[in-house]
């Protein structure tokens, strides 16, 4: 009588078992030692990649697959986090701070990829990844009664149009750099989607998702499915003129700012099965890019240095001197700075595109 073989499990149920197990682990490990969840799902995602014990290998498509999902995920929320009546109510302060947030540290960048002699498309690109920022800290500030905070007002207005800019600055680059055609043909084309994206986000996507909200709203899963065919089709439309998607995904999040608030229902789906699924999975992926080899060289430390100094720097010369010029006091300024100098959403999405495009920063 033969005894059926016993197997080591493999395919997509090990890999799937893996990933959201350091999805569960990982954030609850690494918090003990007083870090934030998102080190923990970067370690794990090095521990089980083809860095760390090979569990997912070099080759795998279907975690980097369905980290492309929760980039896209991690920008529409970025957009729809925003606060547009904030931006409204500071708006000479905002666009004023939001142009300095993006032009001194865009020229940190600058500066400092001249000054190491690499090309005009990664020094371009790695002074877009200093100019990014993301508002992490703002649910505390206005947990504790500082959202209408004249300064704080102004740092989440200014987001809209730092980001903005800095995203321009990513398709820019990625479709000069990716595209057969000449400069100038790819420079018009990109114009063109930005304006065509633009038009979208404002004229067509409000109008037809708040028909779609009304017709299905009874149905709780239907409503959700409107919200995320929404985001998917902004992120298509933006590859048709050869913009990278997750532009679309956040033009897409400021289009239904207002149809889906920050403290509606909708928004709680929205972020549940953002925080649960999408954005961790794609920061698991990004964590199976983690070459030791690499990292703990002594360039790659004095490198990491200089991104830390240009990127830090530059948003802090912008709070200091345009807080001033503004008429606010140094506690204002540093809430300022506490607000801008995170790099989350729009700096991992600029790292990863910039990976992808072959800049390996």
């Amino acid at each position: 009588m033969m005894v059926a073989s016993i197997q080591a499990p493999s395919g997509a149920a090990l890999e799937f078992l893996v990933l959201f197990g350091v999805i569960l682990f990982g954030p609850v490990v690494i918090s003990r030692f007083g870090l934030p969840g998102l080190i923990g799902l970067l370690l794990g995602g090095f521990a089980i990649g083809p860095h760390g014990v090979g569990l997912i290998g070099a080759g795998d498509q279907v975690v980097p697959e369905l980290g492309q999902l929760g980039l896209l995920y991690l920008m529409f929320i970025a957009g729809l986090e925003l606060d547009l009546h904030m931006l409204q109510k500071q708006r000479n302060a905002a666009v004023l701070f939001g142009l300095a947030a993006f032009a001194i540290p865009l020229s940190a960048g600058l500066v400092i990829g001249w000054a190491l002699g690499w090309s005009i498309a990664s020094t371009v690109l790695l002074g877009a990844l200093f100019s990014s920022h993301t508002l992490i800290v703002y649910p505390t500030l206005r947990d504790a009664g500082l959202g209408g905070n004249p300064a704080v007002a102004s740092a989440v207005g200014a987001t809209v149009l730092t980001d903005t800019l800095a995203l321009v600055v990513l398709a820019v680059v990625a479709g000069t750099q990716t595209a057969s055609a000449r400069i100038g043909v790819v420079l018009v084309e990109i114009t063109i989607g930005f304006a065509v994206l633009v038009g979208v986000s404002v004229l067509v996507l409000p109008r037809v998702v708040d028909a779609a909200l009304r017709r299905w709203s009874g149905d709780r899963v239907a409503r959700y499915l409107v919200v995320v065919v929404g985001l998917l089709a902004m992120a298509a439309l933006a590859e048709v003129f050869g913009i990278e998607p997750i532009i679309g995904a956040f033009f897409a999040g400021i289009a239904l700012n207002r149809l889906v608030p920050n403290e509606g229902q909708a928004m709680d789906r929205v972020e549940f099965f953002g925080s649960a699924v999408f954005v961790p999975v794609f920061v698991v992926s990004i964590g199976l890019l983690l070459d030791p080899s690499v990292m703990f060289r002594a360039d790659t430390l004095e490198l990491a240095g200089l991104i830390c100094l240009g990127a830090l720097g530059g948003k802090s010369i912008a709070c200091w001197f345009v807080g001033a010029a503004l008429g606010f006091d140094r506690p204002q300024r540093a809430a300022m700075f506490v607000l801008t100098a995170p790099q989350a959403a729009a700096t991992l999405a600029v790292t990863l595109i910039g990976f992808e495009v072959g800049y390996h920063l």
